[in-house]
Formats: structure tokens, C-alpha cells, sequence
């Protein structure tokens, strides 16, 4: 248990500092004294990949283009790193952080979620559970594996990928849940909502770039680029720089969001929740327009049989920054299958997304529409290691690559990867 020391002692660590944070300090003085029970597990991927070689102005976006999957280059790639750290004490407190380690857009090791649970016993079997720091909403049930990663295929779906790079901010949430088995009833209930400051940049990328697919969570505090478009470089749109900070806070105003989980006995599961930044589109500050983004997500998940499951989002939305510089509703869904085949798994998923363009400002076109197929078989091979098949295809529109010359607006995206995953649990 010596080699367990100084995760301890960082454990310790992250609960202060997740209790500073969030201006919990007087908490921070009893992580000290809490008897620490830790629980670690980590997860990552290395991948020999294939991709359709793009035109120029079809790279990622992270590389200046507006392409919409993660590489352009065929070879060896280095996925996300991940690890999860929760620590479970003796009283009603808990802290986890989740952090990474990625290769884009930049090599970089950070946090990518970090918070406090405070969790006292059932009232008349009611469930009590209140946690700050920053973190994601749990609105995604795709999403569900170790640090935010997901179990059914490397790339994400095009809604969680977007989360992934936009969405999280330094939060308090409070949730009540009703267990139907207290109950002797077969439908259980959770009741969640949460105030947040920061997260006001959300809505940039996909205004621009549109819907992408890909495994890259974007760490606290970090900058993610995107293609440098001729009308953000004059006139009205002039400010915005070709990157965003997306947990950053610029107006001071607070967010919010409230969500609603039903769960009928282990076969299905019910997700809905909606997200309002509150953002004021005319505050800039640190290089950065605030945006106000706010929308609506429904989740689905059921056990078809023992061996396939059903899984579906839908997610709608708008956002606005500056004085009716941008003006966007967008909206995507995906469907995945999920089959278990006992020594193997079998997922498929189809997406598809648009984005309706509604501001008059010139030369800035950004109607965007798409869909996407995604398949993974997956072959574990020990406890700890999986070899992974995937095949990835994107069909893109998006008006704004019009913007230069000779760059087409429609155009497909296509990967194919073997992927080779290391974990422990």
C-alpha cells in the first residue's frame, strides 16, 4: 500500500483545491482530517489510422482547417490518456477528478472535470446528493466510461464531441432522486439543477466550424484553435480571434441548467435536461465574445434483449454573439446499437446535424448540415487490453468554407482505424 502514498497525499490536494475552487474554503480545512478511501482507474488508446487524404483547407480544425474529424494524415497516433481519481471518506463528502493527457490540438496534461459530492443518508428513501467544481452534466448516455470517455467507440458522436470541446463550467448541483426499488414501484426518478459562472465562449466552434466527431475533451482553461475565416479577420466579426477558451467567465453573469432522469427497472432509461449559459452576446473581454447559448437535450437508452441495447440523443438549440453578429439554431441526434456478442462487440451509430445560419452579416454564411456513420467492433483481449476496429465517415456541408477560393463546401470525411485500448479498473 506504500506505492498508494502519494496518491493519497493528491487526493488530499483536490479536495481543497476543488473546495477553493468554488468558494467552499471552510470545507477545505477538514479534507485533512477525513480518512481517505481511494479509487483509481485509467484508460487509453494508440491507433494505426487510414484517412482520406483532404484537399488544402479540408485539415482539422485545429490545424487551421475546417475539417471535421481529428486527422488528416494516415500513420500511428496517440490517443487520450485518461485517469479518474475518486476519493470516499468516512463522512458524507467525496472528491474526483478526472485528468488527461492528448496530443491536439496541443501535447498537453490537465484536468478535465474536478469536484466535491456531498451525499448524507436517504430521508424517507430520498436521495440527497449536492457537488461543486467543474464538471459535465450528466446528460449524456453515451458518455459513461471512465473520465467522460465513451464504451461503444473511440470517435464520439457528433453532440458529445461538441460538449467535449465546449461545455463545462465551475459549478454547484443539487439533485433529489426517488429509487423505485424504496418504493417497491419499477420507475425511479432523478431530479437535477445547477448554477454555473464560466462556459461563456460555448457556441463558437460550431458556428463556424460546424458538428465534428472525434475522442478530444478540451482541459480546463484550455484554448482550442479553429480555421482562421476572412470574415472574423474585418469588419463587424473583426474581434473574435480563430480560438476559444470555453470555460472562460466574461460577463458575470450565472447560468443555469435543470434535468429530469427516469429510469424503468434496468431496461430503460430516460435523460432530459435544459442548459441556458445566460451569456450577454455584447460583453468582450480577455479576447473573447461572451455568447448566449442555450439548449434543449433528450437522452434514451433500452435494453432491447440480453444482447442488444438502443441508445439516442437529440439536442436543439440557439446561441447570438455580439450585436446580431452571429445568429444560430442548430440541432443533431444520433442512434447506436449496441450488440454483445459475448467474446465481442458489435456498435453502430448514424448521426446527423444542421445548423440554420439567422443574422444578416456579410460574407459570414454559416449554414452548415451533415450526417455521419460510425462502426466499431471491438475484441477484448485481457482484462486490460482491447483491439478495436472502427470505420468513420462524415458527410459535410458548410456554406462559410466558400469563403476561400477553390475550397469545396461539400465534402466527405472518411477514417479507418485500429485502435489498440489499455485500462484498469
Amino acid at each position: 500500500m506504500n506505492n498508494l502514498k502519494p496518491l493519497n497525499y493528491l487526493a488530499q490536494k483536490l479536495l481543497c483545491w476543488s473546495a477553493l475552487s468554488v468558494g467552499l474554503s471552510p470545507i477545505a480545512g477538514v479534507a485533512a482530517e477525513l480518512a481517505p478511501q481511494l479509487t483509481v482507474k485509467g484508460k487509453g488508446e494508440f491507433s494505426l489510422l487510414q484517412v482520406k487524404q483532404q484537399p488544402d483547407g479540408l485539415s482539422p480544425w485545429w490545424q487551421g482547417g475546417t475539417g471535421q474529424l481529428a486527422y488528416d494524415k494516415s500513420g500511428i497516433q496517440v490517443g487520450p490518456q485518461l485517469l479518474a481519481v475518486q476519493l470516499d471518506t468516512d463522512s458524507d463528502w467525496s472528491a474526483t477528478m478526472h485528468a488527461q493527457w492528448h496530443s491536439i490540438p496541443t501535447s498537453d496534461l490537465g484536468i478535465t472535470e474536478a469536484w466535491l459530492s456531498y451525499q448524507p443518508l436517504p430521508l424517507a428513501g430520498y436521495r440527497l446528493r449536492a457537488r461543486a467544481g467543474y464538471f459535465y452534466p450528466a446528460m449524456s448516455l453515451e458518455n459513461t466510461d471512465t473520465a467522460w470517455s465513451s464504451p461503444y467507440s473511440s470517435n464520439f458522436s457528433v453532440i458529445n464531441s461538441w460538449l467535449a470541446e465546449e461545455l463545462r463550467a465551475r459549478a454547484i448541483e443539487f439533485s433529489l432522486s426517488r429509487p423505485g426499488r424504496f418504493f417497491k414501484s419499477d420507475a425511479s426518478w432523478l431530479w437535477v439543477g445547477g448554477l454555473f459562472q464560466g462556459n461563456d465562449p460555448l457556441g463558437s466552434i460550431i458556428s463556424w466550424r460546424g458538428f465534428a466527431s472525434h475522442s478530444f475533451q478540451t482541459n480546463i482553461g484550455e484554448q482550442v484553435p479553429f480555421s482562421n475565416y476572412p470574415s472574423i479577420r474585418n469588419g463587424l466579426l473583426a474581434p473574435q480571434p480563430a480560438w476559444v477558451q470555453p470555460t472562460r467567465e466574461l460577463d458575470h453573469r450565472t447560468g443555469y441548467y435543470v434535468g429530469l432522469h427516469w429510469q424503468y427497472k434496468a431496461d430503460t432509461e430516460l435523460r432530459i435536461y435544459h442548459y441556458d449559459n445566460n451569456g450577454d452576446p455584447l460583453v468582450f473581454r480577455h479576447g473573447q465574445y461572451a455568447w448566449d447559448t442555450k439548449f434543449q437535450s433528450i437522452a434514451l437508452q433500452h435494453q432491447l434483449t440480453e444482447s442488444w441495447r438502443f441508445i439516442s440523443q437529440y439536442l436543439t438549440g440557439s446561441t447570438e454573439m455580439g450585436p446580431k453578429a452571429v445568429v444560430l439554431d442548430y440541432q443533431s441526434w444520433y442512434s447506436l446499437l449496441h450488440y454483445d456478442g459475448g467474446n465481442y462487440w458489435l456498435n453502430l451509430r448514424f448521426d446527423h446535424w444542421q445548423q440554420q445560419d439567422l443574422d444578416l452579416t456579410p460574407n459570414d454564411d454559416n449554414n452548415g448540415r451533415g450526417h455521419g456513420w460510425n462502426i466499431n467492433l471491438q475484441l477484448p483481449m485481457t482484462e486490460s487490453l482491447m483491439l478495436a476496429l472502427e470505420w468513420s465517415r462524415l458527410n459535410s456541408h458548410q456554406a462559410n468554407r466558400a469563403q476561400w477560393l477553390h475550397w469545396p463546401v461539400q465534402q466527405h470525411f472518411q477514417q479507418l482505424q485500429l485502435g489498440l485500448t489499455w485500462r484498469f479498473d
